[in-house]
């Protein structure tokens, strides 16, 4: 099988599959090819945002602590086997071929999820490869999430929660709160994010299945400083440094840091220098990112509230006058909402699409900061950057691409 044979296999199948009620098509599924996930030791993350950052900073930590360890994230960023990686490499072209022919042979069904035959391969890479552990983002929600198959893992880590995927996992904090909370498993620990909407739901489950809970101690840190090109702080005696810009990053690290000691509780050797070490060098493509400084160019794919919200923080604080933003969103994200808070900070806006197949019609999104009496107007994507640029140096400005993870993919892969 050829590395596009393999992709057409997983295309053949819809993104979400037949819809759930339970976890019994993924479990058929594994049983099939060995259950492999029984094998494996887990980091299981859950929440809105802040999964990938996490998820990044924990296997960079690791990975210096001499942890062999994989990685399982959603969705890709620059190609679909990015998704899939091993101390920061991704699945080898051959590999994925390998398990994909092993998978054509055994599916007799259309009903699958790309996203679940994904995760299944990359059990089996990570199997095949002898891993340590495994760092795994959720798909969405977490109780009906097919990475919800793992039965006992080392630590169950529940990042911030906001409104997102309603259509799938309810209208309210409280409703995604208990979708999300699934992760959580009888006498497995429990790391929750400071500052968390959810804490409140994330306690009472954990205390119901006794489980330890780990809270950072707002009280033990010290925010030093904090901007797009990154956060200096201090906890607990310790001083940290991040790449990854945001206030929202040092919730993130704190989380990690928590995680860290519910691991070396369970008897993993982890120094203090591999976790400063991890979280100073951790870079995620596609959050508050730096593409070019002259003029400056940002890239997020920040695209719920909250999400957008941290972007218009970091934008606001920047000490940059005018803005300029290139944006684009998916049919299923709220582009009034979004409009809404980026109209506070955008001087103008380009609305574009064609990035994905279900890219919100950029009239529609002009008319979403019209709206808000934003100055918008629609452009051809490929034309919108150059524009930007040249507006943005005639006005000492900078350029931010934002609204969705699919356009800040887009634009890292024509790079």
């Amino acid at each position: 099988m050829t590395y596009q044979e393999a992709m057409q296999f997983i295309n053949h199948f819809t993104k979400s599959g037949e819809p759930v009620k339970d976890l019994s098509r993924i479990a058929d599924l594994l049983e099939r090819v060995g259950n492999p996930q029984k094998k494996l030791k887990f980091i299981h993350i859950a929440g809105t945002n802040g999964k990938g950052s996490v998820a990044e900073y924990l296997t960079n930590i690791l990975k210096h602590a001499g942890y062999h360890t994989g990685t399982f994230t959603s969705p890709y960023i620059r190609q679909y086997t990015d998704r899939i990686r091993i101390n920061g490499q991704e699945i080898p072209e051959s590999k994925l071929c390998e398990f994909c022919e092993k998978l054509t042979k055994i599916i007799d069904s259309d009903a699958y999820s790309q996203f679940e035959l994904t995760m299944t391969i990359a059990f089996l890479y990570f199997l095949d490869q002898h891993v340590d552990l495994v760092v795994m983002e959720t798909g969405i929600g977490g109780l009906l999430d097919c990475t919800n198959i793992i039965e006992k893992p080392l630590v169950s880590v529940l990042t911030s929660v906001s409104r997102d995927h309603m259509q799938i996992l309810g209208n309210s904090i409280e409703e995604i709160a208990v979708h999300k909370a699934g992760i959580i498993k009888p006498g497995c620990p429990v790391v929750i994010s400071p500052h968390n909407k959810a804490e409140r739901i994330f306690r009472e489950t954990a205390e119901q299945k006794h489980c330890e809970i780990f809270i950072p101690e707002e009280s033990q840190c010290d925010r030093k400083e904090c901007g797009m090109e990154g956060c200096r702080f201090g906890y607990q005696s310790d001083e940290y440094h991040t790449q990854m810009g945001g206030m929202h990053q040092i919730d993130n690290a704190l989380t990690v840091i928590e995680t860290v000691t519910a691991l070396k509780k369970q008897g993993f050797i982890i120094s203090q220098d591999a976790v400063k070490s991890g979280l100073a060098e951790t870079i995620v493509p596609g959050r508050i990112q730096i593409l070019q400084k002259d003029p400056l160019v940002i890239l997020d794919g920040g695209h719920n509230a909250d999400g957008i919200g941290v972007l218009t923080d970091v934008l606001s604080e920047s000490g940059i006058d005018s803005w300029i933003g290139i944006c684009g969103m998916t049919n299923s994200k709220d582009a009034d909402a979004a409009a809404f808070q980026l109209a506070l900070v955008l001087s103008k806006v380009l609305c574009v699409d064609g990035f994905t197949e279900n890219a919100l019609p950029k009239e529609q999104l002009k008319d979403a900061f019209i709206r808000q009496h934003a100055m918008a107007s629609v452009t051809d994507l490929k034309e919108a950057l150059p524009y930007a640029l040249k507006w943005a140096k005639g006005s000492h400005g900078a350029v931010v691409i934002c609204g969705s993870l699919y356009l800040a993919s887009w634009y890292l892969n024509q790079r």
